[in-house]
């Protein structure tokens, strides 16, 4: 950009001059299934091809069918002519697009809105991606992926064979860090779900990751299989997580047209894990946040990329120049007297069976947008582009917020000594935050604003004696004790209790 420094977070200078990241590819179509080394397809779509075009990847339906992009294609040139960091975040960004398109794309292998405007997707079959409750199982059994997840009792002969379990355990109502839930219009709580792909789950089950004792013996340092594109037309996808957000549709208030839509059973498991259960409760859920994080060759640190429903909240500068259209689902524009961006103060937060919140209590959330104006303006650009091709589909109501990836290239591959002085390989843009999974961390604060990288990059195992980085992810936390008994050490400090099979 023009007028935007190439010193980034942390003090390093992005070494992006002369940069050509490896190829971003589209590909996966039909969906990955239970194979023991997933590859796709990869398709070199990049939005800056050829390298020093002026012209940018046109944005058409072809690319409803280019599948999941396995490593991504960016350069410093391009449609931005003499702003590198626009060119590269205009790359990514176009990145994140694809990897929407291919996620969101039916689990039966059809184009989107091939058979209507909303279908089940791709992540949502559980032979393509799992929930975190699928691999941290209790007393920390041995989780397989060729085995199709067990239905807890409490929802045996409830719902249809497809319909999404949440297990209300406290991450899916209460947001990183216990920092509170999320409360919408209609006084329902905002539910969260962590799921991850077979690479991923692979890592997890064959190194025993999911049990904390045996985590805190792990040997080696924690290195999930990342995504490349080599040889040329065959590559592994590498390792992908997905944060979900949903919104308990109101029969009154909601058109379920407006979102993509599963019919769920909002599992409460009971003592210790939650005060309400064990029951099943069936609800219609629609979706308003989508948060992936894939690890590549290029991009060790991974590349974030987060989307939301357009009617989530207002940006706080339309809040300011009073350019708001709602309605909204965490925002009421007639009340003004209304602190923004705060947690309930009735406490305890857990929910019950109702899963509505105490009292009157509403969120009021704005977006605090920390992102120069070019990126903002390259963005909703780029969105009214994807969404012009999604017309038709529930999908035209998703955008874009950016994507941010490791802009010191050196770093970002695993260099050292750059990596040392800086393990998130100086973020591009510096803050990111999705206004319905980081709601009260949103900002332009050092180590305390959401930041993926700045944030995943604190995360850490169970490795004794001294806790190793648990390669920017924090699912390794959520590992489920074994019973301790011969052979069997005592569960590490800190540790889930075991807990009676669901």
């Amino acid at each position: 950009m023009q007028r935007r420094s190439l010193l980034l977070a942390g003090g390093l200078v992005a070494s992006t001059a002369l940069i050509v990241w490896p190829a971003l590819s589209p590909a996966q179509s039909p969906p990955v299934m239970a194979t023991d080394v997933p590859s796709v397809k990869c398709n070199m779509t990049s939005d800056t091809t050829p390298r020093g075009s002026a012209t940018p990847t046109p944005v058409t339906k072809d690319l409803l069918t280019s599948g999941l992009p396995c490593q991504q294609l960016v350069n410093t040139t391009g449609m931005f002519q003499n702003r590198p960091l626009d060119n590269l975040q205009r790359g990514f960004d176009f990145y994140s697009w694809l990897t929407f398109i291919a996620l969101n794309s039916p689990a039966d292998g059809k184009t989107i809105g091939e058979a209507g405007p909303d279908a089940r997707t791709i992540w949502e079959d559980h032979r393509n991606y799992r929930q975190l409750a699928d691999i941290m199982l209790p007393n920390a059994a041995k989780p397989d992926w060729n085995k199709a997840p067990d239905r807890p009792a409490a929802c045996v002969g409830k719902g249809g064979p497809n319909d999404l379990i949440v297990h209300l355990e406290e991450e899916a109502f209460n947001q990183p860090f216990k920092s509170g839930p999320l409360i919408d219009q209609s006084g329902s709580y905002a539910l969260f779900d962590i799921l991850m792909n077979k690479p991923m789950f692979d890592f997890i089950a064959n190194n025993d990751l999911y049990n904390r004792q045996k985590q805190a013996a792990f040997p080696k340092p924690i290195d999930f299989p990342e995504g490349t594109n080599t040889p040329p037309t065959e590559a592994k996808v590498g390792a992908i997580m997905l944060k979900v957000s949903w919104k308990i549709l109101d029969p009154a208030k909601d058109n379920p047209a407006d979102f993509h839509t599963v019919d769920a059973l909002i599992y409460f498991p009971g003592e210790p894990d939650t005060r309400a259960g064990p029951d099943c409760v069936p609800k219609k859920l629609g979706l308003i946040g989508f948060h992936a994080g894939h690890k590549t060759a290029s991009a060790k640190q991974w590349v974030w990329t987060t989307f939301e429903h357009v009617k989530n909240v207002p940006d706080e500068r339309e809040v300011k120049a009073g350019t708001l259209q709602p309605p909204y689902h965490f925002y009421n524009p007639n009340c003004p007297q209304c602190e923004v961006n705060v947690t309930p103060a009735d406490q305890p937060w857990d929910p019950d069976t109702s899963l509505k919140f105490r009292g009157d209590y509403r969120s009021q959330i704005v977006r605090r947008i920390s992102f120069p104006d070019e990126v903002v303006n390259e963005v909703r650009d780029l969105n009214g582009s994807f969404q012009k091709i999604l017309e038709g589909t529930v999908w035209k109501n998703y955008r874009l917020i950016a994507t941010q990836w490791p802009s010191n290239f050196n770093c970002a591959t695993g260099k050292k000594p750059d990596i040392d002085i800086d393990p998130a390989c100086a973020p591009a843009p510096s803050f990111l935050a999705n206004t319905t999974l980081e709601t009260y961390s949103q900002g332009r604060e050092p180590q305390a604003s959401s930041s993926c990288m700045g944030c995943h990059n604190n995360a850490t195992s169970y490795q004794t004696p001294v806790a190793q980085q648990s390669d920017f992810t924090f699912t390794l936390e959520k590992a489920r004790c074994e019973p301790p008994g011969p052979g069997v050490p005592p569960c590490p400090a800190g540790g889930i209790k075991p807990t009676a099979k669901r």
